[in-house]
């Protein structure tokens, strides 16, 4: 299908608005991160996002019918995403599997909206994708080790991506197909949180107990989530997907950053390469 509104730069208001989404995408890791049972903390927060999507929809309405088979498409490409992320995580280090996983989102949603809606970027902008990607890569460099393990674990990071750029690009044309960008928001959220609660019972566990144990923390991280992903599909539903997918995922050198001066993490000199390579991106990005 071809959407009759398609973008190949990116104007001054959707750039900050992704950056701000990379910045509390960031933070939200960070907090779920730092707690002792990452795994679960992640589950009740998608569940409590839910919860916020359940009445945000009482306010906002359900989005146009038109846009349900894509908002469909793409809980089905985040769902199986999640997956293959946490066997990443259980096969090889967050920090190399991370970075991974991120650097193939902008990579694959660059050809992928090309083939799909048509959508291809101007060269300057591309150069810009390239360069983040780059960094992320050069970040995933900086973290391995020669365990076969981490490279089997790259490889699920990199299905992960895969399927994170089929739901970016899916959410792309179903926001913009949606003539309401919070309702379809909205249901994404509740859509998550009954998808992964299914998944959490087929693994014979509660998710209702999980997110009851961890709500308190949840329903703080979820708020930062929300906030974050409501900044990047409204950017997605009037800039190009590929460009904004690539500046979201900035949001590892905001990560960096937080590592290194709150968590007193060092860092080296790929680090210190793959920040300037994503910020002459960024400002790559801002020129096309």
């Amino acid at each position: 299908m071809q959407l009759s509104v398609t973008f190949n730069t990116m104007t001054t208001l959707p750039f900050l608005a992704v950056l701000l989404s990379a910045l509390l995408h960031a933070s939200w890791n960070a907090i779920a991160r730092a707690s002792s049972n990452p795994g679960d903390v992640f589950i009740a927060a998608v569940i409590s996002s839910g919860v916020i999507g359940l009445v945000g929809l009482l306010w906002s309405g359900l989005p146009v019918q038109a846009s349900w088979f894509y908002l469909a498409f793409g809980l089905g490409f985040n769902t199986a995403g999640i997956r293959f992320a946490i066997a990443a995580y259980k096969r090889a280090s967050f920090a190399l599997a991370y970075p991974a996983m991120r650097a193939g989102i902008p990579l694959t949603t660059l050809p992928i909206a090309a083939l799909m809606i048509h959508e291809l970027p101007r060269p300057i902008g591309i150069l810009g994708v390239l360069l983040i990607a780059t960094a992320l890569i050069l970040l995933a460099i900086a973290a391995r080790n020669s365990k076969g393990t981490e490279l089997n674990g790259v490889g699920y990071a990199l299905l992960s991506a895969l399927c994170g750029a089929g739901y970016v690009t899916s959410d792309a044309v179903g926001v913009r197909l949606s003539g309401n960008v919070m309702g379809y928001a909205f249901a994404l959220a509740v859509g998550n949180a009954i998808l992964i609660s299914l998944l959490t019972a087929i693994e014979r566990r509660n998710p209702l107990e999980i997110f009851a144990k961890h709500s308190r923390i949840a329903f703080g991280i979820s708020t930062i989530s929300m906030s974050s992903f409501l900044f990047f599909i409204w950017a997605v539903s009037v800039a190009p997907v590929a460009l904004a997918s690539a500046l979201r995922e900035t949001s590892v050198l905001f990560a960096i950053g937080i590592a290194h001066f709150v968590l007193k993490d060092k860092i080296g000199r790929l680090h210190i390469a793959a920040v300037m390579l994503a910020l002459a991106g960024i400002a790559a990005i801002k020129l096309g």
